[in-house]
Protein backbone atom coordinates (compact mmCIF):
# COMPACT_ATOMS: atom_id res chain seq x y z
CA UNK A 1 0.00 0.00 0.00
CA UNK A 2 1.82 3.54 -0.92
CA UNK A 3 1.89 6.08 1.90
CA UNK A 4 -0.64 8.20 0.28
CA UNK A 5 -3.27 5.37 0.73
CA UNK A 6 -2.29 4.52 4.13
CA UNK A 7 -2.50 8.09 5.35
CA UNK A 8 -6.10 8.34 3.54
CA UNK A 9 -7.13 5.35 5.60
CA UNK A 10 -6.01 6.91 9.35
CA UNK A 11 -8.79 8.81 10.90
CA UNK A 12 -8.19 12.71 10.22
CA UNK A 13 -7.64 14.63 13.13
CA UNK A 14 -10.14 16.71 14.49
CA UNK A 15 -9.31 20.73 14.10
CA UNK A 16 -11.82 22.41 17.31
CA UNK A 17 -13.91 25.43 15.29
CA UNK A 18 -15.09 28.28 16.76
CA UNK A 19 -17.83 30.48 15.53
CA UNK A 20 -16.24 33.99 16.75
CA UNK A 21 -19.05 36.78 16.99
CA UNK A 22 -17.29 40.30 17.23
CA UNK A 23 -16.82 43.47 14.95
CA UNK A 24 -14.07 43.87 13.01
CA UNK A 25 -11.23 46.92 13.37
CA UNK A 26 -9.23 48.16 10.82
CA UNK A 27 -6.53 49.74 13.65
CA UNK A 28 -6.55 49.47 17.03
CA UNK A 29 -6.34 46.23 18.16
CA UNK A 30 -9.64 44.47 19.43
CA UNK A 31 -12.57 42.35 18.56
CA UNK A 32 -12.00 40.04 15.31
CA UNK A 33 -8.50 42.00 14.99
CA UNK A 34 -7.75 39.95 17.74
CA UNK A 35 -9.71 36.55 17.90
CA UNK A 36 -8.33 35.54 14.63
CA UNK A 37 -4.52 35.29 15.15
CA UNK A 38 -4.85 34.47 18.82
CA UNK A 39 -7.28 32.09 19.18
CA UNK A 40 -5.87 30.43 15.66
CA UNK A 41 -2.07 30.65 17.12
CA UNK A 42 -3.59 28.24 19.93
CA UNK A 43 -4.48 25.62 17.27
CA UNK A 44 -8.37 26.43 17.00
CA UNK A 45 -9.62 27.06 13.65
CA UNK A 46 -11.83 30.48 13.84
CA UNK A 47 -15.00 31.30 11.89
CA UNK A 48 -15.66 35.24 11.84
CA UNK A 49 -19.36 35.97 12.32
CA UNK A 50 -18.86 39.60 12.17
CA UNK A 51 -21.76 42.46 13.92
CA UNK A 52 -19.82 45.37 12.32
CA UNK A 53 -16.51 46.80 11.02
CA UNK A 54 -15.14 49.70 12.09
CA UNK A 55 -12.32 52.23 10.49
CA UNK A 56 -10.50 52.01 13.87
CA UNK A 57 -11.58 51.41 17.38
CA UNK A 58 -13.84 53.35 19.21
CA UNK A 59 -11.06 55.65 21.13
CA UNK A 60 -10.22 57.37 17.85
CA UNK A 61 -12.65 60.55 17.10
CA UNK A 62 -14.65 60.39 13.79
CA UNK A 63 -14.50 56.62 13.58
CA UNK A 64 -16.45 55.02 10.62
CA UNK A 65 -18.90 52.12 11.59
CA UNK A 66 -20.84 49.95 9.20
CA UNK A 67 -23.72 47.94 11.14
CA UNK A 68 -23.99 44.16 10.18
CA UNK A 69 -27.06 43.62 12.09
CA UNK A 70 -29.26 43.38 8.29
CA UNK A 71 -26.65 40.60 7.29
CA UNK A 72 -26.71 38.33 10.17
CA UNK A 73 -29.69 36.39 9.95
CA UNK A 74 -28.71 35.43 6.35
CA UNK A 75 -24.56 35.17 6.80
CA UNK A 76 -26.08 32.43 9.89
CA UNK A 77 -28.78 30.55 7.25
CA UNK A 78 -25.76 29.98 4.95
CA UNK A 79 -23.30 28.53 7.24
CA UNK A 80 -26.38 26.15 8.36
CA UNK A 81 -27.17 25.52 5.17
CA UNK A 82 -23.49 24.70 4.22
CA UNK A 83 -23.32 22.17 6.68
CA UNK A 84 -20.84 23.91 8.83
CA UNK A 85 -20.31 22.81 12.61
CA UNK A 86 -19.22 24.33 16.00
CA UNK A 87 -17.71 23.49 18.91
CA UNK A 88 -18.21 26.52 20.19
CA UNK A 89 -19.95 30.35 20.50
CA UNK A 90 -17.62 33.04 21.03
CA UNK A 91 -19.23 36.33 21.58
CA UNK A 92 -17.83 39.83 22.40
CA UNK A 93 -18.78 43.30 21.29
CA UNK A 94 -22.42 43.69 19.96
CA UNK A 95 -23.57 46.42 18.16
CA UNK A 96 -27.71 46.56 18.14
CA UNK A 97 -30.38 44.45 20.67
CA UNK A 98 -31.41 42.43 17.28
CA UNK A 99 -27.94 41.07 17.38
CA UNK A 100 -28.12 39.75 20.87
CA UNK A 101 -31.38 37.66 19.28
CA UNK A 102 -29.43 36.69 16.02
CA UNK A 103 -26.64 34.80 18.65
CA UNK A 104 -29.30 32.85 20.28
CA UNK A 105 -30.70 31.96 17.26
CA UNK A 106 -26.97 30.66 16.28
CA UNK A 107 -26.56 28.91 19.43
CA UNK A 108 -29.46 26.82 18.84
CA UNK A 109 -29.28 26.15 15.37
CA UNK A 110 -25.47 25.12 16.09
CA UNK A 111 -25.69 23.43 19.78
CA UNK A 112 -21.60 23.73 19.91
CA UNK A 113 -20.09 22.35 23.21
CA UNK A 114 -18.91 25.60 24.64
CA UNK A 115 -20.77 28.61 24.57
CA UNK A 116 -18.33 31.47 25.54
CA UNK A 117 -20.09 35.32 26.60
CA UNK A 118 -17.59 38.04 26.65
CA UNK A 119 -20.59 40.70 27.52
CA UNK A 120 -18.48 43.50 26.48
CA UNK A 121 -20.53 46.93 27.63
CA UNK A 122 -18.51 48.90 30.14
CA UNK A 123 -15.61 49.32 31.99
CA UNK A 124 -14.43 52.02 34.79
CA UNK A 125 -17.99 52.24 36.16
CA UNK A 126 -19.43 53.38 33.08
CA UNK A 127 -21.58 51.88 30.65
CA UNK A 128 -20.13 52.45 27.01
CA UNK A 129 -22.22 54.98 24.95
CA UNK A 130 -23.61 52.57 22.19
CA UNK A 131 -25.17 50.47 24.88
CA UNK A 132 -28.34 51.45 25.34
CA UNK A 133 -30.32 50.09 28.46
CA UNK A 134 -32.19 47.53 25.92
CA UNK A 135 -29.12 46.39 25.23
CA UNK A 136 -27.98 46.05 28.50
CA UNK A 137 -31.09 43.55 29.52
CA UNK A 138 -30.62 41.68 26.44
CA UNK A 139 -27.60 40.62 27.42
CA UNK A 140 -28.64 39.37 30.65
CA UNK A 141 -30.88 36.27 28.25
CA UNK A 142 -27.68 36.02 26.58
CA UNK A 143 -25.69 35.55 29.50
CA UNK A 144 -27.82 32.50 30.72
CA UNK A 145 -27.24 30.27 27.76
CA UNK A 146 -23.09 30.51 28.79
CA UNK A 147 -21.12 28.04 29.38
CA UNK A 148 -18.31 30.51 30.25
CA UNK A 149 -18.81 33.98 30.57
CA UNK A 150 -16.16 36.66 31.50
CA UNK A 151 -17.57 40.17 32.62
CA UNK A 152 -14.68 42.67 33.88
CA UNK A 153 -16.37 44.63 37.41
CA UNK A 154 -18.91 46.91 35.55
CA UNK A 155 -20.09 44.60 33.40
CA UNK A 156 -20.98 42.26 35.89
CA UNK A 157 -22.33 44.81 38.12
CA UNK A 158 -24.58 45.76 35.06
CA UNK A 159 -25.82 42.32 34.65
CA UNK A 160 -26.62 42.29 38.52
CA UNK A 161 -28.04 45.30 39.44
CA UNK A 162 -25.38 46.03 41.66
CA UNK A 163 -24.32 49.40 42.23
CA UNK A 164 -20.22 50.21 40.94
CA UNK A 165 -19.41 52.47 43.22
CA UNK A 166 -20.36 50.41 46.53
CA UNK A 167 -18.96 47.19 45.27
CA UNK A 168 -17.08 45.05 47.78
CA UNK A 169 -13.93 43.97 45.95
CA UNK A 170 -12.76 41.84 48.48
CA UNK A 171 -12.77 37.75 48.16
CA UNK A 172 -16.12 37.41 49.80
CA UNK A 173 -17.47 40.57 47.97
CA UNK A 174 -16.50 39.34 43.95
CA UNK A 175 -17.68 35.72 45.64
CA UNK A 176 -21.21 37.42 46.18
CA UNK A 177 -21.22 39.07 42.74
CA UNK A 178 -20.32 35.80 40.83
CA UNK A 179 -23.16 33.86 42.91
CA UNK A 180 -25.23 36.62 41.84
CA UNK A 181 -24.41 36.33 38.00
CA UNK A 182 -25.11 32.41 37.75
CA UNK A 183 -28.45 33.26 38.90
CA UNK A 184 -28.62 34.39 35.42
CA UNK A 185 -27.77 30.90 34.69
CA UNK A 186 -24.20 31.02 33.30
CA UNK A 187 -22.76 28.14 34.34
CA UNK A 188 -18.83 29.07 34.73
CA UNK A 189 -18.42 32.80 35.38
CA UNK A 190 -14.66 34.57 35.55
CA UNK A 191 -14.65 38.30 36.54
CA UNK A 192 -11.71 39.43 35.12
CA UNK A 193 -9.20 42.28 36.40
CA UNK A 194 -9.89 43.16 40.44
CA UNK A 195 -7.13 45.09 41.61
CA UNK A 196 -6.01 45.15 45.20
CA UNK A 197 -3.41 46.72 45.73
CA UNK A 198 -0.30 45.89 43.31
CA UNK A 199 -2.01 42.65 42.66
CA UNK A 200 -4.69 41.99 39.83
CA UNK A 201 -6.70 39.04 40.67
CA UNK A 202 -9.67 36.60 37.84
CA UNK A 203 -12.04 35.39 40.27
CA UNK A 204 -13.47 31.87 39.05
CA UNK A 205 -16.73 30.68 40.07
CA UNK A 206 -16.98 27.09 38.44
CA UNK A 207 -20.43 25.08 38.16
CA UNK A 208 -19.97 23.15 40.96
CA UNK A 209 -19.67 26.28 43.29
CA UNK A 210 -16.08 25.96 43.82
CA UNK A 211 -14.95 29.94 44.26
CA UNK A 212 -10.90 30.52 43.60
CA UNK A 213 -8.76 33.74 42.57
CA UNK A 214 -6.00 33.60 40.29
CA UNK A 215 -3.60 36.42 40.54
CA UNK A 216 -0.78 37.78 38.78
CA UNK A 217 1.13 41.31 39.12
CA UNK A 218 -0.63 44.44 38.33
CA UNK A 219 1.08 47.15 35.99
CA UNK A 220 0.45 50.93 36.64
CA UNK A 221 -0.62 51.35 33.26
CA UNK A 222 -3.69 50.36 31.53
CA UNK A 223 -4.24 49.28 27.78
CA UNK A 224 -6.99 48.92 25.50
CA UNK A 225 -8.02 45.58 23.85
CA UNK A 226 -6.98 43.31 26.53
CA UNK A 227 -10.06 42.15 27.81
CA UNK A 228 -10.58 40.97 24.49
CA UNK A 229 -7.01 39.37 24.10
CA UNK A 230 -7.40 37.80 27.80
CA UNK A 231 -10.99 36.06 26.21
CA UNK A 232 -9.91 35.08 23.46
CA UNK A 233 -6.98 33.21 24.44
CA UNK A 234 -9.27 31.78 27.47
CA UNK A 235 -11.16 30.61 24.32
CA UNK A 236 -8.13 29.21 22.92
CA UNK A 237 -7.33 27.61 25.45
CA UNK A 238 -10.69 25.78 26.13
CA UNK A 239 -10.79 24.67 22.67
CA UNK A 240 -7.65 23.40 22.89
CA UNK A 241 -8.84 21.18 25.75
CA UNK A 242 -7.45 22.65 28.75
CA UNK A 243 -9.30 23.58 32.21
CA UNK A 244 -11.09 26.58 33.11
CA UNK A 245 -8.36 27.61 35.61
CA UNK A 246 -5.41 26.67 33.48
CA UNK A 247 -7.01 29.00 30.44
CA UNK A 248 -7.80 31.95 33.02
CA UNK A 249 -4.18 31.89 33.85
CA UNK A 250 -2.90 31.29 30.58
CA UNK A 251 -5.05 34.74 29.68
CA UNK A 252 -3.56 36.57 32.19
CA UNK A 253 0.24 35.56 32.09
CA UNK A 254 -0.26 36.36 28.32
CA UNK A 255 -1.74 39.75 28.40
CA UNK A 256 0.67 40.70 31.36
CA UNK A 257 3.84 39.69 29.06
CA UNK A 258 1.91 41.60 25.78
CA UNK A 259 1.34 44.48 27.55
CA UNK A 260 4.89 44.95 29.10
CA UNK A 261 5.93 44.80 25.85
CA UNK A 262 3.99 46.95 24.31
CA UNK A 263 4.41 49.56 26.61
CA UNK A 264 7.95 49.61 24.68
CA UNK A 265 6.43 50.10 21.26
CA UNK A 266 6.05 53.86 19.35
CA UNK A 267 2.50 54.97 19.85
CA UNK A 268 1.17 52.02 21.75
CA UNK A 269 -1.62 54.19 22.83
CA UNK A 270 -2.94 54.08 19.51
CA UNK A 271 -2.07 50.27 18.54
CA UNK A 272 -3.30 48.85 21.96
CA UNK A 273 -1.93 45.10 23.04
CA UNK A 274 1.05 44.33 20.62
CA UNK A 275 0.52 40.38 21.21
CA UNK A 276 2.13 39.63 17.39
CA UNK A 277 5.56 38.91 19.02
CA UNK A 278 3.68 36.55 21.51
CA UNK A 279 1.64 34.56 19.55
CA UNK A 280 4.31 31.80 19.27
CA UNK A 281 4.02 31.27 23.54
CA UNK A 282 0.16 30.27 22.84
CA UNK A 283 1.38 26.85 20.75
CA UNK A 284 -0.55 23.94 22.36
CA UNK A 285 -3.49 26.63 23.57
CA UNK A 286 -2.30 28.09 26.60
CA UNK A 287 0.92 30.66 27.08
CA UNK A 288 4.05 29.12 28.85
Amino acid sequence: MSEINKLNNNKPNKLARVAAVHDMCGFGKCSLATALPVISACGVEVSPVPTGIFSTNTNFPNYQFTDFTAQMPGFISHLKESGVTFDAVYSGFLGSAAQIGYIKELIKSFTPEYIIIDPVMGDNGEVYKFYTPEMCENMKSLVENADITTPNLTEACTLTGEKYKNIDISANGIKFLAEKVAKIGAKNIVITGIERNDRLYNCILLNNGEYTEREINLLPFRMHGTGDLFSSVLTGGILSGHNLIESVDSAALFVYEVMKYSRTVENFHERGACFEPFLYKLKGGVCK
